[in-house]
C-alpha cells in the first residue's frame, strides 16, 4: 500500500500530469495454502535445465565456526589467501616459496559461517586469476615492499612480517629473517598483479617467470578439501604480520 501511494504522488509530480484523474482499488490478498499450487512450470523447467550444471557448486569444502570478513591491515581471510598463494605455488612447483602476495580488491565478499561450498569460494574470488612464480633479487624484493609501504597500501602478504610508522618500515622481515640484498628469492601472485594491476610494479624486477595453469579459486577449494579430510576446521586469524604502529591515525 505504502508503495503503490508513493508511486502515485511521484506520477502527480511529473509536469502536465498533476491534472489527470486517477482511480485506484486494492483488497487483500491472504498468503496461504492456496498459493502452494503450481499451474505455472516454466521456473522449475529452467531450473531443472540448469541444476546439473549448478550442483558441483553446492559441494561442501569446508566448516567455519564464525564469519570471516576481509580488513586492512590484514584479517584473517586476506592472510588465509595470501598463504594459499604462496603454499599451493610451493606444492605444485615443486620449489620453495618465500613470498605470497593478493590484492584485496581481488576478495570480494566475506567467508560465511558454517558450511562453505564452492559457490562461497568463487564468490569471494570471483575474478579468473591464477598462479605465477618468479624470481627477485632481495634488493629488489626489498624496493617493492617500501613502496607498498610508502603509498600506504600494503596487499595481502604471506612470509613476510612488517612493522610501519607513517611511510616507513620500522621492521621488514621476510622468512623470519631482515632481506638479504644479494640473495634471490621465490615469489608468488597472480598474473593481475603481476602484469600490473591495482599499480603493482613486478615485471620489470622478476625472472624466471613461470606460469601456471592453476585458478586461485580451484586451489582454495582443493586445499580446503584436504583440510576437510583430515576432520580440520577452518579457523582463521590476524597474526601481525602487517602491523601499524599509527593505524587509526593513517585511516
Amino acid at each position: 500500500m505504502k508503495r503503490t501511494l508513493l508511486m502515485i504522488a511521484l506520477l502527480l509530480a511529473l509536469p502536465g500530469v498533476a491534472a489527470a484523474q486517477f482511480t485506484y482499488k486494492w483488497t487483500p490478498v491472504p498468503i496461504d495454502s492456496t498459493w502452494d499450487a503450481m499451474t505455472d512450470f516454466r521456473a522449475t523447467e529452467t531450473i531443472a535445465k540448469y541444476s546439473a550444471q549448478v550442483a558441483p557448486l553446492q559441494e561442501i569444502v569446508g566448516y567455519t565456526e564464525e564469519e570471516y570478513n576481509r580488513e586492512r591491515p590484514e584479517s584473517g581471510l586476506s592472510n588465509f589467501a595470501a598463504d594459499v598463494v604462496r603454499v599451493v605455488a610451493e606444492k605444485k612447483t615443486g620449489e620453495h616459496v618465500d613470498v605470497g602476495l593478493m590484492n584485496f580488491g581481488g576478495i570480494r565478499t566475506s567467508l560465511p559461517k558454517g558450511a562453505v561450498r564452492v559457490y562461497d569460494i568463487y564468490s569471494i574470488f570471483p575474478f579468473d586469476n591464477y598462479l605465477v612464480t618468479f624470481d627477485i633479487k632481495g634488493s629488489d624484493l626489498r624496493r617493492f615492499l617500501n613502496q607498498m609501504i610508502a603509498r600506504r597500501r600494503v596487499e595481502a602478504l604471506s612470509g613476510v612480517e612488517m612493522v610501519i610508522t607513517g611511510k616507513k618500515a620500522d621492521k621488514l622481515l621476510v622468512a623470519g629473517a631482515p632481506i638479504d640484498d644479494e640473495r634471490v628469492y621465490k615469489f608468488a601472485t597472480i598474473n593481475f598483479l603481476m602484469d600490473g594491476g591495482d599499480g603493482i610494479v613486478l615485471s620489470d624486477v622478476a625472472f624466471n617467470r613461470k606460469d601456471t595453469d592453476i585458478w586461485v579459486r580451484d586451489a582454495i577449494c582443493e586445499y580446503l578439501r584436504e583440510k576437510m579430510a583430515r576432520g580440520e576446521k577452518i579457523s582463521l586469524h590476524r597474526d601481525g604480520r602487517v602491523q601499524y604502529t599509527d593505524w587509526e591515525e593513517r585511516r
